[in-house]
């Protein structure tokens, strides 16, 4: 399992490409959230895909500069449908764009299940759908 995170995490988060970012939800708050379906990969029952969220106010963190956006990468089971945070990179920009605020690499150990119809449910979709 590890093998295949640290895999699908350097294939996702390497070269100079640019993302080409598609919105898949906007919150009535404002908030929207943005996948690259380019970036989803898929190794047997498990798939990763980035996805960013686009806050529609500065988040506020004490010690941190307010952020903009943050690009998350996380796990999902093809067949159990569930999903496990891995990491996220929080910008002072829209978009991805602008100085790294946070970077968490702490993956969480549980799986949490996805529920019909939710913005989870279409990452889940997108990313177990890769090749």
């Amino acid at each position: 399992m590890k093998r295949f995170a640290l895999t699908l995490a350097l294939g996702l988060l390497s070269g100079p490409v640019p993302a080409e970012w598609v919105e898949i939800q906007k919150f009535e708050d404002g908030m929207r959230v943005f996948v690259d379906k380019a970036t989803a990969r898929r190794s047997g029952d498990m798939a990763q895909v980035l996805h960013l969220v686009r806050w529609s106010e500065p988040q506020l963190e004490e010690g941190f500069p307010p952020y903009l956006s943050t690009i998350v990468r996380t796990t999902y089971d093809c067949l159990g449908k569930r999903e496990r945070y891995q990491a996220s990179t929080s910008y002072t920009g829209p978009m991805g764009n602008g100085a790294t605020v946070i970077a968490d690499e702490d993956a969480v150990d549980g799986w949490y299940s996805i529920s019909e119809s939710s913005m989870e449910d279409k990452l889940w979709k997108i990313a177990c759908a890769a090749k």
